[in-house]
């Protein structure tokens, strides 16, 4: 059986910095060759790829890092993003200087695996997915539901697990607390 943390995967950290007085965009999307389309978006998109990420930068000196998936992607990005801006000729305060905060995390927490569940559903759950199994019904695994497998169904009101997916937000809840103050 998996414990909680290996259940659990961040899947996106979004943090916000500021970077500079101004920023000046068209000279900053020839500078890095960046995506900048004023007339879609008010902001320069930059990107790193390892780690994968979008910086958002904008003309008011801020930034939007998403795709992070813990704090140091974040920091990471951040830090090539100024060295790159620096490197243009660009005008950015120090490193020192700037503050990142996470705004925002994406995580889930994995239900599928088969495991006996104790509670009741309250009503019909296609998303639920669930197999007949020796009597019971389990919780489909990963790998099954991957595959397509015929025997998956969703949970019909009154069959167990509801309880167990209560329990799980709650776990969810208190892990995300952890690990944002940590």
């Amino acid at each position: 059986m998996l414990t909680d943390e290996e259940r659990l995967t961040v899947v996106n950290v979004v943090a916000s910095t500021r970077v500079a007085e101004e920023l000046d965009l068209p000279d900053i999307a020839i500078q890095l060759n960046c995506e900048y389309e004023p007339e879609q978006f008010p902001g320069v998109v930059y990107r790193v790829v390892d780690p994968k990420l979008a910086i958002l930068m904008f003309r008011s000196g801020r930034a939007v890092c998403t795709g992070g998936k813990n704090e140091e992607n974040i920091e990471v990005g951040i830090e090539r993003m100024i060295g790159d801006l620096r490197d243009a000729g660009i005008e950015t305060w120090d490193q020192k200087d700037v503050e990142i905060e996470v705004q925002n995390m994406v995580a889930t927490y994995s239900l599928f695996y088969p495991e006996d569940y104790t509670g009741t559903a309250k009503m019909d759950d296609i998303n639920t997915k669930v197999i007949d199994e020796n009597g019971s019904i389990r919780a489909a695994t990963d790998e099954e539901v991957e595959a397509n497998d015929d025997r998956i169904r969703g949970i019909l009101q009154g069959e167990p697990l509801a309880d167990e997916i209560l329990e799980a937000v709650e776990q969810i809840k208190d892990e995300l607390a952890d690990l944002l103050y940590e």
